[in-house]
């Protein structure tokens, strides 16, 4: 299993909750019908709590079976077909901040 991990900012546009809202009524449905091979994609959202701060606006997980997964992941997002959710990206999210990690996964509990 290969996991892929976007660490995103908000865009300082919008606020907090009109960047949850977006992100998750609007750009997740659309990642999850645009983008091929994905096995599963999951949005962490922080946690409202008095005394926490995050230097970050949330976390973004999607799982791919495998290595050639993610290729073909890399491959479609050069293609005109990946125009749309990398537009709808910036509309939302500072791109600039992002930072993305592609991990094997290794599991030592699963309960």
């Amino acid at each position: 299993m290969i996991k892929s991990f976007f660490i995103v900012k908000k865009k300082p546009s919008l606020t907090q909750d009109e960047f949850l809202r977006y992100w998750k009524e609007e750009h997740g449905p659309l990642a999850a019908k645009l983008i091929p091979g994905l096995r599963k994609y999951v949005q962490c959202h922080p946690v409202k709590a008095a005394g926490l701060e995050f230097k970050i606006d949330g976390i973004g997980e999607i799982w791919w079976d495998n290595f050639d997964s993610l290729q073909n992941y890399f491959t479609w997002r050069q293609s005109e077909e990946a125009k749309m959710l990398i537009e709808d990206e910036k509309r939302f999210i500072d791109m600039s901040e992002t930072v993305r990690f592609f991990a094997e996964e290794h599991v030592i509990v699963n309960h």
